[in-house]
């Protein structure tokens, strides 16, 4: 898990993260413990105040190993494209065309 969140293809802090969704799946070998531990290391790196919602599921073809699938909310990146957010008096001005005098 920690070279996963290391790994340069996930060119994204997620430090910042104020929510997570986590699956962990694993073979029947895989404890419950293993599970947790995965969601402990993804804990330790997102904000203190984030929720987490994770599951952990059995498939039968995947004995000894282990996968993980994280979605985060709230990170910062120059990886993530969208709308840039407007500042509140910006979107009047231009819903309204009106101009603010300062």
């Amino acid at each position: 898990v920690k070279k996963a969140l290391r790994s340069p293809l996930l060119d994204v802090d997620i430090s910042g993260a104020t929510a997570a969704l986590v699956n962990v799946v694993g073979g029947p070998d895989m404890t419950m413990s293993e599970a947790e531990g995965v969601v402990q290391e993804i804990y330790e790196r997102i904000d203190p105040d984030a929720r987490i919602i994770w599951g952990a599921q059995i498939d039968p073809g995947m004995q000894n190993r282990m996968r993980t699938m994280l979605i985060v909310t709230g990170v910062q990146s120059p990886q993530i494209y969208g709308k840039p957010d407007v500042p509140h008096g910006q979107r009047l001005q231009k819903q309204y065309d009106i101009d603010f005098l300062k």
